[in-house]
């Protein structure tokens, strides 16, 4: 997560006196800490009029941005449902359910799904820490058996010395009845460590779960490069939560046997490439240095030792963008996106995109208000050919951009006020990106 993200979603929770954690951080005299010291720069994430707004691009000539659900907080996850219904994720906080999501008329149901891990009132005692719910995605069967699987970040306990929270993260399955979760079962469970991160969830074609995990960039960022751990990793597991016999690590003496890839520094997108069936990942760097990786298994991706970035004050890191024997990303970010979920466009409605890779960004060059959809071209090498920023001037920050069952785009925004938009063709030709009802 950038920096901002963290800052801007964490600091925003209150610091309750609940709970035993509350209790340890209280005996060992620790308050939360002040705001960081580094300036944010930016400009206002206010949208630009009321929507629904129109642009024109470069090879869907003319689109259309509507608004189809708002009141959120924080949205950091969309899945579609069988029937057009939609899961949001309010990272964090809560499940949500957005009926008709596809359609005409989508109604955001007021209340939150119930039985949802919920951390919220646990003391968050450095506005770095990172609990309660991730990432959702449904069963390819869940028309018929309601699975869903979810991850999120568990308190563990207090670390006196650190004077944080530590806290492992989980992947689950569940059962949606209604409006709750019932049968959740953990699937996979992380080692505790402070400052644990993001994480994302991607259904392959063969119906395994693969599981991205943040690595521990400041408490243990060479976490990444053991395989003991599932920090800094790419997992893949059995819906059932079994392991697959033929992952890379499964007879490896100390490695933890669902590792697919490792040496991730923060992958927050993964997709599917249509063409090819592989699975490519969108991936923090640090400053700048962002990164699109083709996740080949066994493969070892570099960080720490590797990165395209500087640090956050702009001074060089001790590491070469490629050391030997690991493997370089498919392209960079420099200056940084900050990306974070991404999806090819496979649809009918908009087929100048077609097979592009779309990742959206919360925001560019360190600059919030920033944030957009950033859409790729590859060739059939998975090689860049052209890309184009599209949404910049709603000036959102960006985290989660999906394909609906129409055939449409759908994205969130991961602000205080957030939303869900959805993007398809428009009648009209239009010039900049205006809302249509000053037209």
């Amino acid at each position: 997560m950038d920096n901002v993200g963290v800052r801007t979603w964490r600091a925003a929770r209150a610091i309750t006196q609940s709970g035993p954690l509350a209790l340890a951080a209280s005996a060992l005299g620790w308050a939360a800490p002040a705001a960081a010291s580094e300036p944010e720069v930016g400009v206002s994430a206010e949208l630009p009029g009321p929507a629904p707004f129109s642009m024109r691009t470069a090879e869907q000539p003319h689109i259309k941005i509507e608004i189809i659900a708002s009141g959120l907080a924080h949205v950091y996850s969309l899945a579609f449902l069988p029937g057009g219904d939609a899961l949001i994720v309010e990272r964090g906080a809560r499940l949500r359910l957005l009926r008709q999501a596809a359609g005409a008329k989508p109604h955001l149901v007021p209340e939150p799904i119930e039985n949802v891990p919920d951390y919220s009132k646990t003391a968050h005692v450095d506005p770095n820490d990172v609990l309660g719910l991730q990432d959702v995605k449904p069963d390819p069967d869940f028309a018929a058996n309601h699975v869903i699987y979810f991850t999120y970040n568990r308190p563990v306990g207090f670390d006196a010395a650190a004077k944080r929270i530590t806290a492992a993260t989980v992947v689950a399955r569940a059962t949606l009845d209604g409006m709750r979760l019932t049968g959740i079962k953990d699937l996979l469970v992380g080692e505790a460590h402070v400052e644990v991160g993001a994480s994302r969830l991607m259904i392959g074609k063969g119906g395994q779960l693969f599981v991205a995990v943040c690595g521990l960039n400041k408490g243990d960022a060479e976490a990444a490069q053991r395989l003991d751990n599932i920090y800094g990793k790419v997992l893949r597991i059995g819906l059932d939560g079994s392991v697959p016999l033929d992952n890379p690590f499964v007879y490896a003496k100390g490695a933890r046997p669902e590792i697919w890839t490792y040496g991730h520094r923060d992958v927050q997108g993964l997709a599917i490439e249509p063409r090819s069936g592989r699975l490519i990942a969108s991936e923090h760097g640090p400053q700048g240095g962002d990164e699109i990786n083709d996740l080949l298994p066994g493969h070892n991706y570099g960080w720490p030792n590797s990165t395209f970035g500087t640090d956050y004050d702009g001074s060089r890191l001790p590491s070469a963008p490629v050391v030997p024997g690991t493997e370089a990303p498919i392209m960079i970010w420099s200056p940084g996106i900050a990306p974070s979920g991404s999806v090819f466009y496979t649809g009918k409605a908009m087929p100048g995109w077609r097979n592009n890779l779309f990742v959206a960004s919360a925001r560019r060059g360190e600059i919030n208000g920033t944030g957009g959809l950033v859409r790729v071209v590859f060739n059939d090498r998975l090689e860049e050919v052209r890309e184009e920023f599209l949404l910049a001037d709603l000036h959102q920050r960006f985290k989660d951009v999906r394909q609906g069952p129409d055939g449409l785009i759908y994205a969130v925004t991961d602000e205080d006020q957030a939303a869900v938009l959805r993007i398809g063709p428009a009648a009209n030709p239009v010039g900049n990106l205006r809302s249509r009802n000053s037209e």
